[in-house]
């Protein structure tokens, strides 16, 4: 356990939940909590999510869906990444509804020998190419998926797919070619519960892909979806604030107890710092257990034990977990989802 502490203000998180559900406020809002909830804590935040009226839950693995279960969550679970060796059986069991991407995936949920029918949602490809059944193959998709529904191994209870993000033209265009492919599947016998498409990013931009239910992943935690507008710019509160303290100081350097072991970006560009005792220093090196900054002379008598912090909303002047990205050539996602293990989660508010 390295001496870094990812600090998650649970509050932000429903400030935020409740910020973008009014943005859609005729959707159901599908609250994701992959990969640990993007870092922030997976049960703590689907508790959260729950006091903030999130009507799903949606995760990659089913592993996590039958987890979320087993901890007492009975809404509504979607998981949508699915291997060979996926459980399919399990996850039915475990009422987990299953995002269907391809025809593999609807023979083995059919063949599972689930005791319950298990709930399918099927994805078209609008463009994204990240999985979905290809325009020219969705009626074939659709009508093997009924056939298999009339045979009782499933039940077909969705449809939905992934929007690109590249552009708002681009995005509108995939939102027509979905309502197309819904408009075709009906025409085949399809009676869908659910179409769900927009996230994050549409939340705010697209209304057009709201439909029945949002999924909305990184805009939750208080970082944007967006290169051209920051948390701030959209009324979110970024939620986590990554601190540690300082090992030693000495010469107008000091080491930090933090590195590329615990997650941080392992070449920052040169316009990288963080604050230590309230004032920025400049990161010069970051190491797998420690990363080196330079103390501005306002900075006085730094000591061991002093308190860093590496990132956060940006109230204290550190930066943010959307600067951080911007410094290492990502996506804030990244940086909140990657801190590892070794860095304990302390967590404040509701």
């Amino acid at each position: 356990m390295s001496g870094a502490v990812a600090h998650v203000d649970l509050d932000a998180i429903s400030q935020n939940i409740r910020t973008l559900g009014a943005l859609a406020p005729r959707s159901q809002f599908m609250l994701a909590v992959k990969s640990n909830a993007y870092g922030h804590g997976l049960h703590e935040v689907v508790r959260t999510g729950l006091g903030a009226g999130v009507s799903s839950f949606g995760v990659l693995e089913t592993t996590a869906g039958i987890a979320l279960r087993a901890s007492g969550v009975e809404v509504p679970v979607f998981a949508w990444m699915h291997g060979h060796g996926t459980d399919f059986a399990a996850a039915a069991e475990a009422r987990v509804d299953l995002g269907v991407q391809t025809f593999w995936q609807l023979e083995a949920i059919a063949a599972s020998g689930s005791s319950v029918r298990p709930r399918v949602h099927l994805k078209i490809d609008t463009g994204l190419h990240r999985g979905g059944a290809d325009r020219p193959r969705w009626a074939e998709f659709v009508t093997e998926a009924l056939r298999l529904q009339a045979l009782g191994k499933l039940e077909v209870v969705a449809a939905w797919s992934h929007l690109s993000d590249t552009s708002h033209s681009a995005d509108l265009a995939s939102t027509r070619l979905f309502s197309a492919a819904v408009d075709e599947a009906r025409s085949l016998g399809a009676e869908f519960e659910l179409l769900h498409l927009g996230a994050s990013a549409a939340v705010i931009d697209l209304p057009e892909a709201h439909f029945d239910l949002v999924r909305v992943g990184i805009a939750a935690y208080g970082i944007s979806p967006f290169d051209d507008r920051s948390a701030a710019d959209l009324g979110l509160r970024p939620a986590m604030q990554l601190r540690a303290p300082v090992l030693d100081a000495r010469h107008g350097l000091a080491s930090i107890a933090v590195g590329f072991g615990d997650g941080i970006q392992s070449d920052p560009a040169a316009a990288a710092f963080v604050v230590v005792d309230g004032h920025a220093a400049p990161v010069i090196e970051v190491g797998v257990d420690e990363t080196v900054v330079a103390l501005p002379p306002a900075a006085g008598a730094v000591a061991a034990g002093s308190e860093c912090i590496v990132f956060g909303d940006g109230s204290r002047g550190e930066a943010t977990a959307e600067q951080w990205a911007s410094w290492g050539g990502t996506v804030g996602d990244e940086i909140v989802t990657g801190l590892t293990g070794r860095v304990r989660r302390q967590f404040a508010g509701s």
